[in-house]
């Protein structure tokens, strides 16, 4: 097994090859300034490993690639390993966001459990701070896959300057929490509602609001 140092010794990479295959393991701090990329590097290239994802506080990576494909990128034999910023937290560009709210392009990063994180994706999503927590909203379109779909049933849609959102709200640690009735109504009609509940007001959901573990999928 090989080890290469990462963030000025912050973080770390291993590589094992086994069967043709190498089996790469990295980890770094949580630093909270965006998303990062972990590449495995040799005398001729880098071969991109993926993204780094929050687990147990810390940002963690893990991929199996075959000896050949990284011959082909020439990154084997590795002669080190590089952790890259892809995306900076709260960066400025695109759509100017609604009052209160700001563009967050590493929503991953702010999930409490690694499903969570995986569901989130690549792209970003707008962050508003509550008391309770925060809440994520997620482009929404009715011809594209419903985002963070493990929490499917905890979102509502709604409309913010012209474009329709999934939103979700969060505990401060990242766990999901049942969302509250809306301020305003006409605006806002929950994923997890019926129209009949809609229309009178009424939230299918029962009880306090309390950490929940989003579904297996």
């Amino acid at each position: 097994m090989e080890r290469f140092s990462l963030a000025g010794g912050q973080g770390w990479l291993t590589v094992e090859e086994s069967g043709g295959r190498a089996r790469c393991a990295a980890e770094l701090p949580e630093d909270g300034k965006g998303l990062y990329k972990g590449y495995l590097c040799g005398t001729g290239g880098r071969a991109l490993l993926g993204t780094f994802l929050p687990e147990d506080g810390r940002l963690k990576l893990r991929r199996t690639l075959s000896l050949d494909e990284l011959r082909r990128q020439g990154a084997w034999p590795p002669t080190g390993a590089r952790a890259e910023l892809a995306f900076s937290a709260g960066s400025p560009g695109g759509p100017h966001p609604p009052e209160g709210w700001h563009w967050e392009e590493a929503p991953a990063r702010r999930m409490g459990e690694p499903l969570l994180a995986r569901a989130a994706g690549g792209g970003r999503a707008l962050y508003r701070p509550e008391p309770e927590g925060f809440s994520l909203a997620f482009p929404y379109a009715e011809t594209r896959a419903f985002p963070l779909t493990p929490l499917f049933c905890f979102a509502r849609v709604e409309r913010m300057n012209g474009e329709f959102y999934a939103v979700f709200p969060f505990w401060s640690g990242g766990c999901p929490r049942l969302p509250h009735k809306p301020a305003q109504a006409g605006q806002t009609i929950g994923a997890n509602q019926t129209k009949e509940e809609t229309r009178h007001g009424e939230s299918n959901h029962q009880g306090a609001d309390r950490p929940v573990r989003p579904a297996q999928f």
